[in-house]
């Protein structure tokens, strides 16, 4: 399996910190800037011309709004739906402050709400369709351990339902986010505590092998942070 990682456009949370260094005021789940669908648009017009993403079969999203919106111009570009994936989300969930600043879980938005971001959204089975998704709350600054757990778990769901890769391997596209990026290639590649600079709407393609791949081949990162697509202006963290 080829698996295309995207980061998700910049989201209002993302220009905060860039305007002000600081996450107060920040929203549970925020969505894109103009600046951020310009980039998502920006993106899906690349991928109408470029080999690689021509050749990606199945688009997923994380749940949260700003992955959701990155998709629906990429859908469009590439005719195919977006599939949600519960696992996919940034780390720590969804989640505000009480008054004492301690971490409160919320919830994140039904499925209904989602496709007026974007219509071609498909809910994952294992949730209720009339639901909100729970939102993906988790503690992990003390240990990180919970979120090597689940890219590891995604990884799994992945590779399960898709081709290894080879001649009639697929590639499969998934828009996720910065910090939980760091720990699907850290996962992938054994490093354990490196981490990897990715641009809003920046792209990383691995090819994961199969289960018949000697033990001896490590997985190929083919690229990392590739952001050819975007105007010098355009760059965002």
């Amino acid at each position: 399996m080829n698996l295309l990682l995207i980061r998700h456009a910049q989201s209002a949370n993302n220009l905060l910190y860039a305007e002000t260094g600081s996450s107060e005021g920040r929203h549970p789940d925020p969505p894109l800037t103009d600046l951020g669908h310009a980039q998502a648009a920006a993106l899906a017009q690349f991928a109408c011309s470029d080999a690689t993403f021509g050749r990606v079969t199945h688009l997923y999203s994380s749940l949260m709004r700003r992955s959701v919106q990155t998709a629906a111009p990429l859908a469009q570009a590439l005719g195919l739906p977006v599939q949600g994936l519960a696992l996919a989300h940034e780390a720590g969930g969804i989640f505000g402050k009480d008054e004492a600043g301690e971490r409160q879980a919320l919830a994140g938005a039904a499925h209904a709400d989602l496709l007026a971001d974007n219509p071609a959204l498909l809910w994952p089975p294992e949730l209720d369709m009339q639901e909100p998704w729970a939102g993906g709350f988790e503690h992990y600054a003390d240990d990180d351990r919970v979120l090597q757990q689940r890219a590891a778990a995604l990884l799994r769901q992945l590779r399960g339902h898709h081709a290894p890769a080879g001649e009639a391997g697929e590639t499969v596209a998934l828009v996720t986010h910065g910090h939980f990026t760091q720990y699907l290639l850290r996962e992938v590649t054994g490093h354990g505590s490196a981490y990897f600079r990715v641009f809003n709407t920046a792209t990383t393609l691995l090819t994961l092998h199969g289960p018949e791949t000697p033990a001896e081949w490590g997985p190929l990162v083919v690229w990392v942070n590739r952001f050819d697509h975007l105007a010098p202006e355009q760059v965002s963290v």
